[in-house]
């Protein structure tokens, strides 16, 4: 996974919808130490690692997990 596979940066985005404080971040935008709570996170019992990775964004203050595909127009 490298900042190329995304066409731009999400970091600032919006606040995190469960706490309002912090901010969410795609997975490229995870330190290492970030990267390895995620692996632990509920989630990683229902999906692969690798479709979180492409979908999903955290919140690093809550650890809320979010999924980021944009929204579909009727």
């Amino acid at each position: 996974m490298t900042e190329s596979d995304y066409a731009h940066s999400t970091q600032g985005d919006g606040l995190c919808p469960r706490c309002a404080e912090g901010t969410l971040k795609a997975f490229y935008e995870l330190s290492e130490e970030e990267r390895e709570v995620v692996k632990r996170l509920p989630a990683s019992a229902d999906y692969l690692l690798d479709a979180r990775t492409k979908r999903r964004r955290w919140c690093t203050r809550c650890w809320h997990e979010e999924d980021s595909a944009p929204p579909r127009l009727a």
